[in-house]
């Protein structure tokens, strides 16, 4: 079954192999091609955004988007990870939103090998609602859907990494661009 959930996020691993052994699962996966661009749905001729991949800081970034299973093994790629943030909503046959970051563990886990590397943290998406002045409604009200789709912007305006931020700061470590409170964000499909 087929999962599809609004994501944005990076990566800052410790060795290369780590984020190669990152790439070629993505590419495995069809979020990535060849040219390490995000495709658009796994389709090879539909590219979402060009590289998000600083191989020189061994960073790897999700650029803002909605994404079909990748919320999925977001947990595979903290394997050697000494820093980073994913985040992460969902809609689909469901009204959840999670915090993924890397346990301090993480870094020393051999590349492409699973085990204890990251911690979730889930959100309370009518908190969210609340304290943005969204109220709460009922599955069965008219205008639900828009209210889960401002919810879930509401989230992600609060809990997103700067990806552009980060890719662009060569000079500034990634924990110190996290966050785009008050930034306006849309995902499209």
């Amino acid at each position: 079954m087929t999962f599809y959930a609004r994501l944005s996020g990076y990566w800052t691993y410790r060795t290369h192999d780590h984020l190669d052994a990152a790439i070629q699962r993505l590419t495995r996966g069809g979020w990535l091609d060849d040219d390490e661009q995000w495709l658009l749905n796994g389709h090879p001729r539909q590219v979402r955004a060009s590289s998000t991949i600083d191989h020189e800081r061994n960073l790897l970034a999700i650029p803002p988007g909605i994404y079909q299973n990748l919320a999925r093994i977001t947990t595979e790629f903290f394997a050697g990870a000494t820093d980073g943030l994913v985040v992460i909503s969902s809609s689909d046959n469901c009204f959840d939103a999670w915090v993924e970051t890397p346990l301090p563990d993480a870094a020393d886990v051999p590349a492409g090998e699973g085990g204890d590397v990251s911690s979730i943290r889930c959100i309370d998406l009518e908190r969210v609602a609340l304290s943005n002045g969204l109220g709460i409604t009922r599955p069965s009200d008219p205008d639900h859907e828009q209210w889960q789709r401002d919810v879930l912007d509401a989230f992600h305006d609060r809990y997103d990494p700067d990806v552009h931020g980060i890719l662009d700061s060569p000079h500034v470590p990634p924990t110190e661009s996290r966050g785009s409170r008050g930034r306006k964000s849309r995902y499209g499909r």
